[in-house]
């Protein structure tokens, strides 16, 4: 049973991961995201649904476009890869968080919002590696539901009202601290989008795991900006897209991030 869901999550993942590339394309080169069919970048023409296998289309072609043989972007069979994987380790941490089943329907509902917010940062992760921009269309989107996400849960009796002012509060205050980084840097170090980025991570892993997405983030951001100078990548001064450095460290967090606060709380009484 446990391969069956593996496998399914896997063949979802892949699934929603094209649709992300869809997501990515269009919300900075306009269009809509739920309707309208998939063309090339670069001749335009239609793709038919052979076209469109996750990975499998890929390799079939050979990495170029059946009609124009211009060469397909790694991005989306990356993405894809990517989400499948990324899904597979989603439902391996919810199953392991839950009490034997039976499950109940909040349970496959926190499987959903995890999967959601999984989703989203790799989008983002994408357009800011890609077009250096974090789109509002899906920055807001996403804050608009895992606040309501919250919300609902504190309507229905399953969380308590202090935990979601708790995370508003953390989303307040981590946006601030990016807002300042912003305006005293005139966006030399990190944009504007990046501080509605803060917000829904804030939002999303709450207090106190969102340390632990700020340092990874800072910290990976750091390493990568350094070794981007060394091979002559980057000069000095020269900024680099924060984003995806965000959606890591958010990743972390959500999955790993009490883990991580309790291990170095334990090292500091030992």
């Amino acid at each position: 049973m446990i391969y069956f869901s593996l496998l399914f999550f896997f063949i979802l993942g892949t699934a929603i991961g094209s649709f992300l590339n869809v997501v990515a394309y269009r919300s900075i080169h306009g269009g809509s995201v739920l309707f309208g069919s998939s063309r090339c970048p670069a001749c335009k023409h239609k793709l038919a649904a052979k076209d469109l296998v996750p990975i499998v289309s890929f390799i079939l072609l050979s990495g170029k476009c059946r009609y124009c043989k211009k060469k397909i972007s790694l991005q989306y069979p990356i993405v894809e890869l990517a989400t499948g994987i990324l899904f597979v380790f989603t439902f391996l941490y919810w199953s392991n968080t839950l009490d034997p089943i039976p499950y109940t329907a909040y349970d496959f509902i926190h499987l959903i919002f995890l999967l959601f917010v999984v989703s989203v940062l790799i989008v983002l992760f994408v357009t800011d590696v890609r077009d250096g921009l974090l789109p509002n269309s899906v920055v807001l989107t996403a804050v608009t539901i895992v606040a309501t996400y919250k919300l609902l849960l504190v309507v229905v009796g399953l969380s308590q009202f202090s935990v979601l002012f708790t995370d508003l509060l953390t989303a307040l205050v981590v946006a601030g601290i990016f807002f300042a980084i912003v305006a005293l840097s005139g966006e030399k170090a990190m944009g504007g989008g990046d501080v509605k980025l803060a917000f829904l991570i804030g939002l999303a892993v709450g207090w106190p795991a969102v340390t632990v997405a700020l340092f990874t983030s800072f910290l990976t951001g750091a390493i990568v900006a350094v070794m981007l100078i060394l091979i002559g990548r980057k000069r000095f001064g020269e900024s680099v897209p924060f984003g995806p450095f965000l959606s890591l460290g958010a990743l972390i967090a959500l999955f790993w991030g009490r883990e991580i606060i309790d291990l170095y709380l334990r090292a500091l009484t030992t």
